[in-house]
C-alpha cells in the first residue's frame, strides 16, 4: 500500500511532459520509484535516463511543489492507480499497451464482476435508442459493470439507462476526469461518479481533443469482457474500438439492422467479419459466463443479501421451504413478473402466496426487485 509521499512523488513524475507512459514506467522500475528518481544525482539521473529526459525531470524537481499539487488534487476527490500497483485493473495488464496511469473520481471497475461495453453511434435512430436503453438497463439492473465513453448517443443512453436500474456504470474519458464532455451529459458524467467511476489516462484539466479519443478508446474495450456495439455507419469511429478490442482477444457483438439502414452498416459489417449477433441481454449473459476468465462463477450461499446465484442447484435450497423452492426454481436472470412465475408453477401456488414467497427470497438475498417491479435472480460473483 503506498503512502501519501509516495503518491505525491508519483504525482510529479506522471505530470512530466515530453515523454511517455512506457518510458516513465521503465524508468520507474529502473530507478525503483518516483521518489528515488526525484532524489537522484543529476550525474546518475543522466546516466540512468539520458540528457533530454534528465534535463526535463530536473526542471520539474524546480517548477513543482510536490505536496501542493498532489493535495489539490485529493481535494478535487481524484485518485489514480500506476501499472503494477495492488489496484491497478486486471483487465488493463493484459492489454497490449496499458496506460501506465489510470486517473478516476468514484472507484474503478472490479475484476470480479462481469463488464461489457455498449458503445455506437452519436446520432442514432429510435431503434437505437431502444436497444441502447434495453441492453444498458437488464444488464446494469443484474450487476453487470456498464463501460462506456460517455459520448452523445448510444454510449450516454445505455449508461443513463444502466444508472437508473441501479446498475454501476464506468465512464473512459479523452479528456481529464475533471472535464465533463460532452457538457450535455453532465447528469450522467455525476451519476456516474456515484455510481461507478469516471476513468481517463489523462492528467486532470486535459481538454477534450480529437487525439486523444482513439487511445481512449483501447481502455473501453480493455476494461470489458464483451464488447456490444448498437447502431454504426460503415466509417463509424465505433468500429476502431472494435478493433482494439479484437487485438485484445475480446468477444464483440453487435445489434442486427436493417440492410438498407445506414446506421446499421457497421454492424452488418462486424457480421460479416464474425461478430456475434445480440437480439437480448440474455444473449450477452450467456456469452460472459464462458468468457470471463475474472469471474469464477460457483454455487455459494449468499452471504448478507449480497451474494449473487445462477447456474445448478447448491445444496442450501433444500433449506428453503418447498413453495420457497418452486417458486426459486422459476426465477430467471432477467426479470419475471410474478403473474408470469405464478403461470409457470401451473397455479400451484396462488398468485398472493407467489408475492409473498418473493418478498422471503428477496430478504434471503436469493431474489432482487427491480425498479419495475420485477423479480430475479441475482447472478453469482
Amino acid at each position: 500500500m503506498k503512502t501519501k509521499q509516495d503518491k505525491a512523488y508519483q504525482y510529479w513524475f506522471l505530470n512530466i511532459k515530453g515523454f511517455g507512459g512506457k518510458k516513465k514506467t521503465a524508468l520507474l522500475q529502473k530507478f525503483g520509484g518516483a521518489e528515488n528518481i526525484y532524489r537522484e544525482h543529476e550525474k546518475t539521473l543522466r546516466a540512468g535516463a539520458g540528457d533530454d529526459l534528465a534535463e526535463r525531470i530536473l526542471e520539474a524537481r524546480r517548477s513543482w511543489n510536490i505536496f501542493t499539487e498532489y493535495e489539490e488534487l485529493c481535494r478535487q476527490k481524484i485518485k489514480f492507480t500506476c501499472y503494477g500497483d495492488d489496484d491497478y485493473p486486471g483487465r488493463l495488464s493484459e492489454i497490449p499497451d496499458p496506460p501506465a496511469v489510470l486517473y478516476f473520481q468514484g472507484h474503478l471497475p472490479s475484476d470480479e464482476i462481469p463488464s461489457v461495453a455498449i458503445i455506437g453511434a452519436r446520432a442514432c435512430s429510435e431503434y437505437g435508442i431502444y436497444a441502447a436503453k434495453e441492453f444498458g438497463s437488464k444488464l446494469g439492473g443484474v450487476g453487470i459493470q456498464i463501460i462506456s465513453g460517455l459520448a452523445m448517443g448510444i454510449d450516454g443512453i445505455s449508461q443513463e439507462a444502466a444508472l437508473l436500474a441501479g446498475g454501476e456504470s464506468f465512464g473512459v474519458l479523452g479528456s481529464g476526469v475533471d472535464v465533463c464532455y460532452p457538457k450535455s451529459n453532465r447528469a450522467v458524467y455525476e451519476n456516474c461518479k456515484k455510481q461507478g467511476g469516471i476513468l481517463s489516462e489523462y492528467p486532470p484539466g486535459t481538454k477534450p481533443k480529437a487525439n486523444l479519443f482513439p487511445p481512449r478508446n483501447r481502455l473501453i474495450s480493455g476494461l470489458s469482457d464483451v464488447i456490444l456495439v448498437i447502431e454504426a455507419r460503415e466509417k463509424s469511429g465505433t468500429l476502431i474500438t472494435v478493433d482494439m478490442a479484437l487485438e485484445q482477444g475480446k468477444e464483440v457483438f453487435a445489434l442486427p439492422g436493417r440492410i438498407t439502414d445506414s446506421l446499421s452498416r457497421g454492424c452488418n459489417q462486424l457480421f460479416r467479419q464474425g461478430a456475434a449477433v445480440a437480439v437480448g441481454p440474455g444473449d450477452i449473459l450467456e456469452a460472459l459466463y464462458g468468457l470471463n476468465s475474472y469471474i469464477n462463477i460457483e454455487e455459494t450461499a449468499p452471504k448478507n443479501g449480497e451474494g449473487r446465484v445462477a447456474g445448478n442447484q447448491p445444496g442450501w435450497i433444500n433449506m428453503l421451504s418447498e413453495q420457497e423452492r418452486q417458486v426459486y426454481l422459476n426465477l430467471e436472470i432477467l426479470p419475471r413478473t410474478p403473474e408470469e412465475i405464478y403461470g409457470q408453477l401451473g397455479g400451484k401456488i396462488a398468485i398472493q402466496e407467489v408475492m409473498g414467497v418473493l418478498v422471503e427470497l428477496c430478504i434471503k438475498g436469493l431474489a432482487r426487485q427491480c425498479p419495475e417491479g420485477y423479480c430475479q435472480k441475482v447472478l453469482a460473483t
